[in-house]
Parts: structure tokens; sequence; C-alpha cells
């Protein structure tokens, strides 16, 4: 489908900003056709890897997102599509199509029908200190979808509407966090103004939403803290940051030994994402004298 770029989808630069890049392949894949169209709003996007930040359209700009479905599992009710995101074809000055199309944005997106624990949320999420880097944001309830949630037993199929937090918002987490990082928005201005750097997304990989079944209407989930865990490691003189996030909750554990519930530290998302500095005028890597 074609799209168009608003100003909601923008940066401060004014260009597309990273993670709603998920988001438009998220309503592309609306229109991909199925067998059964009651299944249709089912779908959650997983997973997002190998996705490559190559351009981006401009506030204005008309955009055209294709998919091509690679692979399918009826057992665990998935699906695996190439993404792309890439310019409108153009006409020359003699009305001939202009065979140059660019490609902003491209990646492979993980689409489950059936939502369900995805890695396992018993896993070690303790992290040393000299490590990572730690930060905590309320998480509204706006910044969740809901999804519906099938369960089996014996002879009983129960469905119930659960909520997750949508790769999209995991995104937009870990970008609040590497900004802290990066000295916070005062900083970045004078990185741009004084010294001419950007700071951009270059690439994602492994981008997961491991647990979703996590978090239901009735356990009071919604609205508390997400703590986001992040381990930079800096290249090329710090021109080149690989940021390996991590997103968690502390969640309500009944305890039938305490009259009040526990508390477990649960790992919700994860990704690792390239940051490059580029200089402003020529995108080309740029010495950035960011201290990692």
């Amino acid at each position: 489908p074609k799209f168009r770029v608003y100003i909601e989808d923008t940066d401060a630069y004014g260009v597309m900003y990273n993670s709603n890049y998920a988001r438009q392949y998220e309503r592309a894949l609306i229109h991909a056709p199925r067998d059964d169209d009651a299944k249709r709003k089912q779908w959650v996007m997983t997973a997002i890897t190998n996705q490559k930040f190559r351009s981006s359209p401009t506030l204005g700009s008309e955009y055209v997102v294709t998919g091509q479905l690679v692979e399918r599992s009826g057992a665990d009710n998935t699906e695996v599509w190439q993404m792309e995101m890439v310019s409108l074809p153009t006409n020359d000055s003699d009305g001939n199509a202009d065979e140059v199309v660019i490609v902003y944005n491209a990646a492979t997106v993980t689409l489950s029908s059936t939502p369900h624990v995805l890695s396992s949320p018993d896993e070690d999420v303790s992290s040393s200190s000299e490590l990572y880097h730690t930060q905590s944001f309320p998480c509204y309830p706006d910044e969740f979808d809901m999804h519906l949630q099938t369960t089996t037993s014996t002879d009983t199929l129960t469905q119930q509407y659960a909520y997750h937090i949508p790769i999209r918002s995991v995104t937009n987490f870990f970008e609040r966090h590497r900004t802290t990082y990066l000295g916070g928005p005062d900083k970045l201005r004078k990185l741009q103004q004084e010294d001419g750097i950007l700071f951009v997304i270059t690439a994602m990989d492994d981008g997961e939403i491991c647990w979703l079944d996590a978090i239901d209407g009735a356990n009071n989930h919604l609205g508390r803290d997400v703590i986001v865990e992040t381990k930079f490691v800096a290249k090329r003189r710090g021109m080149v940051v690989e940021c390996y996030h991590r997103l968690l909750m502390d969640m309500d554990i009944d305890d039938d030994d305490h009259d009040s519930p526990s508390k477990s530290r649960k790992l919700l998302a994860k990704a690792t994402m390239t940051m490059m500095a580029l200089n402003k005028d020529t995108y080309r890597l740029g010495f950035s004298r960011l201290m990692v």
C-alpha cells in the first residue's frame, strides 16, 4: 500500500522517526490477504530483525510498503515477512517511468496469531552495574496493545484479552534511554549546531517481544514503570555504538506463604540497535567526542 509522511511520523530532523517504520509495516500487513478475515486483528508483530535504515522519506512525501511472505508455520501460527519501504516511482520530463527507486528501509518481521511466551520469562535478567546502564520510565495504557489470547485445557477452550507492549513502543523506550545516555536534548542540539554531528540509528537486529501473555487486564500492571537496561559498546572512536537493549518490568507474583504478592523482574523485550555519528552535511561518519 501507499502512505504519506505526516508530521507525527517525523523526528527532530524532519525525517521518519526510527520506531515508526515498524508501525508502518504493521499497517501494511493489515492488507495481507487472509483465509479468515476474523483473525486479521489477532496477528501481532512479535519480532523484527535484519532491519536496515538506509534512507528516510521526508515530511509530506509518499512511499510504498511492500511485503513478501517467506515462511508460514501452522504449528505455532506464525508468518515471516520480508518488508521494504521504497519511494514512489516517478516520471521524467518525457513522461517515462523513472526506474530509480530508493529503498528507505528493509526488515524481516514475524507475526503470530496466537500470542504466547516466546522466550523463557524465568531466564536470568540480572545485570552488572558495570556493564548495563539502567533507567526507568512510566508506561501508560496507550503504550500497550490488546490481543486475544486462547488457552486450551482438556475439553475447554478459553479466550481472554491480554495486553502487551508492541515493538513500536519498545523501541520508543530504547530511544529515550539512548538520548539520556548521549547527554539529553541539549547535548544533542549542541553536537548538531557546534560540531555538525547527528546520531542516527542505522540497524536493528534481534528485536523480539519476549513475554506476551504476562500482562492481563486484572493484575494492575498497566501504568507501571518499565526498566530499560542497555549495554553500550563503542567502536571506531565512538562513531559507531552498538546498543544492547532490554526492557523489563517488575511483576506481582502470587505467593501462598505471604499475604501480599512478591515481585519478580521479567524480560518483556530486547533488541540490538546500531547508532552512528554522522556529519550533518555529508551524512558520512563524523568524529564524536562522546566518551563511551
